[in-house]
């Protein structure tokens, strides 16, 4: 953090503060944060087929043998809550891929659900994501982190338990 000491037109004298969030914290006054708004659950085989999924964010999964045609975030069939902050959503999808079907390390919610499900429900798997766009650098992760531990404390509050594959 940078602090000048600076002059207003009456020659009184103050502060004024340059940090990396200044420049955020206007940005967040003038827009507000994103609304938290999930793509329709997809099949996981299908999960490319999700916009956005270019840019870092959060994802749901869920087993369902036929989703509901709206994403509640609080039902009891969601098994876990991710994000990425410093990847893309696809790329991150790729590492839980590889962990939850194929036995590989690399993220840990595929590797619990390995361990949970033994790769065998991939049929049920469903996906909601949420790219995170229009935020700067420094906002994006904090926004991302934040609303995946509010959906995971929300979700716990209502079923008395995290996600299954949610053990961190």
């Amino acid at each position: 953090m940078i602090v000048q000491e600076k002059t207003r037109r009456d020659g009184t004298s103050y502060t004024e503060k340059n940090c990396r969030f200044c420049k955020s914290w206007i940005e967040f006054r003038i827009m507000g944060l994103p609304s938290i708004t999930f793509s329709n659950w997809m099949p996981w085989t299908n999960r490319i087929k999700i916009s956005g999924i270019g840019k870092p964010g959060l994802y749901a999964l869920a087993h369902f043998v036929k989703p509901p045609s709206t994403v509640d975030l609080q039902t009891q069939e969601i098994i876990y809550v991710g994000e990425t902050c410093d990847q893309s959503l696809r790329q991150r999808w790729g590492q839980f891929h590889r962990c939850a079907f194929e036995g590989k390390k690399g993220h840990s919610g595929g590797i619990t659900y390995w361990k949970l499900f033994g790769g065998k429900t991939i049929d049920q798997l469903f996906v909601a994501g949420f790219p995170v766009d229009g935020l700067s650098d420094e906002l994006s992760p904090l926004f991302i982190r934040y609303v995946k531990r509010k959906l995971i404390l929300e979700y716990a509050v209502k079923w008395g338990i995290a996600p299954k594959c949610n053990l961190k």
